[in-house]
């Protein structure tokens, strides 16, 4: 059984990625906990004069909140009919990074999944500020980002970033494999580097990465680094249709450096193929 959230800001970017979220294991049956903050409307709304009319005000935006989640949840089942579907609505006046951190702490939840199209709807952004906080705030959970114009496709060919600085966590490989074994995927290892990183740790963690992938398909690209990393990452995504771009997030990861700006601005990693982001621990 999966047990997904999906964040929702009722756009169809959102649905995609929500769609998405149900694709990924249609066999079997899933829960969706579909969530929505409305504490933006809500300070935008609400009168710092009149608390009375403020009573009035929330349980309007709630009840408003409510039957758009509930129209949302009904559009997905048809669109999922035969699938064994269930849907939780979950919504509140908090920012949405507490109320994933809540149902993360609380349920037995496998991961997220957003849309990141950004508010500025400009296409250099790769991922929009409101992904980019989730990313940095949220309990450690692989986070799945759906880009705008992302149709949903078995991921037939997978791609891993990894530097090989760190050990890759025996969690996060066994999640990544079960995405494999599920699609019967193949998975690239794609390396970046220059000759001098090319040292005993890095080899000892490569070694200790195949034992942990020796049931997978997978074959490893080793690329130079000297060049723009995101322009090589883009280019090797297109050459071997990538559907399923994988990074682990930690504090020296190529993916760290992209989200150091509340938004992404680089015009030279902008792409359509979703991304999964497996935490430093879990």
């Amino acid at each position: 059984m999966a047990s997904i959230i999906v964040p929702t800001d009722f756009s169809e970017n959102a649905y995609n990625a929500l769609f998405y979220a149900t694709q990924l294991f249609p066999d079997e049956e899933c829960s969706i906990y579909l969530v929505h903050s409305y504490e933006t409307s809500l300070n935008d709304t609400i009168s710092k004069m009149d608390p009375a009319a403020n009573e009035v005000i929330i349980a309007k935006l709630r009840a408003t909140v409510h039957s758009q989640l509930e129209q949302l949840s009904h559009r997905i089942q048809l669109d999922c009919a035969g699938q064994n579907l269930k849907v939780e609505l979950m919504y509140a006046a908090l920012p949405l990074n507490d109320i994933i951190n809540d149902l993360i702490e609380n349920l037995d939840v496998h991961f997220v999944v957003m849309g990141t199209k950004g508010s500025s709807g400009l296409k250099e952004i790769f991922m929009g500020s409101q992904a980019v906080d989730v990313i940095k705030n949220i309990s450690p959970i692989p986070l799945f980002l759906i880009p705008r114009n992302a149709n949903f496709m078995n991921p037939k060919n997978i791609a891993y970033a990894t530097d090989f600085r760190k050990d890759d966590h025996s969690q996060n490989i066994e999640f990544l494999k079960m995405i494999i074994k599920t699609n019967n995927s193949k998975l690239h290892l794609v390396h970046f580097h220059n000759q001098s990183e090319i040292n005993q740790k890095v080899e000892a963690q490569y070694s200790n990465l195949k034992l942990k992938l020796k049931d997978i398909d997978f074959t490893t690209h080793w690329i130079s680094s000297d060049d723009s990393i995101e322009k090589n990452l883009k280019q090797f995504c297109d050459m071997q249709s990538i559907h399923l771009l994988t990074l682990l997030y930690h504090k020296y990861s190529f993916l760290k450096s992209l989200v150091k700006t509340s938004t992404v601005e680089k015009v030279s990693f902008h792409t359509n193929v979703p991304v999964l982001i497996l935490p430093d621990s879990i």
